[in-house]
């Protein structure tokens, strides 16, 4: 759905922060608690820092397609995913020597089927997530992470035909990859170290029974297509009654 490098059921306040900083290319850091792909948040911007408050997290009740890209790491890179690494569950061994030629890699994942994740955002189900996000226009949607698994499971991942975010449990969402339309693997994302992420805003649009639709979703600061608004109160209409 968006450039890369770099991270479902009802609505769960979870209400917790952590620790990021600004990169390159609109990404941000993430250290000390994993943010979810899919998941809705908005971040804050304090003196010495900016955190990132994880909100909720949709029902996505369809299997939501993710593209995949295996990237070399760099200093920069590296820098933050030992910092993540410290700190997260998964403690993963990773050599990273500038002066080598082969370098390790981590995982850029991000989702692609943007009309299937509007259409869900805009379902009755996710009535509370769309109320939260039409009231807060500084809240976004997590549509891309930086990640590093075990070697095994980033070469399952490379090499998948398909890959989907599906529900595994009670709010709680795998990796799950197919081959032939067949599923061979699930993997939790608490199995590898999240360490960057990019966001997706919401762009609004009153639809002909007046009622607010998220009709585009449009990376960081940028602007939506004409006709819609990131602020869903610019985009309610003035209803005339006389008219009726």
């Amino acid at each position: 759905m968006h450039k890369i490098i770099i991270p479902v059921l009802g609505f769960v306040l979870l209400f917790c922060s952590c620790k990021s900083i600004s990169v390159q290319n609109k990404q941000y850091q993430t250290t000390n608690e994993q943010v979810v792909l899919g998941s809705v948040g908005q971040d804050e911007h304090f003196v010495l820092e900016k955190t990132y408050n994880h909100i909720g997290i949709p029902n996505y009740s369809k299997p939501l397609k993710l593209y995949v890209t295996q990237i070399p790491f760099d200093k920069t890179t590296f820098r933050a995913f030992k910092n993540a690494n410290v700190l997260q569950a998964a403690k993963l061994n990773i050599n990273y020597i500038d002066s080598l030629e082969t370098k390790p890699t981590f995982l850029n994942i991000q989702t692609v089927d943007e009309i299937g994740l509007m259409n869900m955002l805009n379902d009755k189900v996710n009535k509370d997530v769309k109320n939260y996000m039409m009231n807060q226009d500084q809240s976004h949607i997590i549509s891309n992470v930086s990640v590093v698994f075990d070697e095994s499971v980033m070469q399952q991942i490379a090499k998948a035909e398909e890959v989907f975010l599906e529900p595994s449990g009670i709010k709680s969402y795998t990796l799950n990859l197919y081959k032939n339309k067949e599923l061979v693997k699930a993997i939790s994302f608490t199995d590898g170290v999240v360490f960057g992420y990019r966001t997706s805003g919401a762009c609004w649009k009153e639809n002909e029974k007046y009622q607010l639709q998220i009709v585009d979703l449009v990376e960081g600061d940028n602007k939506c297509p004409n006709k819609t608004y990131r602020s869903a109160k610019r985009a309610k209409k003035k209803i005339n009654y006389f008219k009726f």
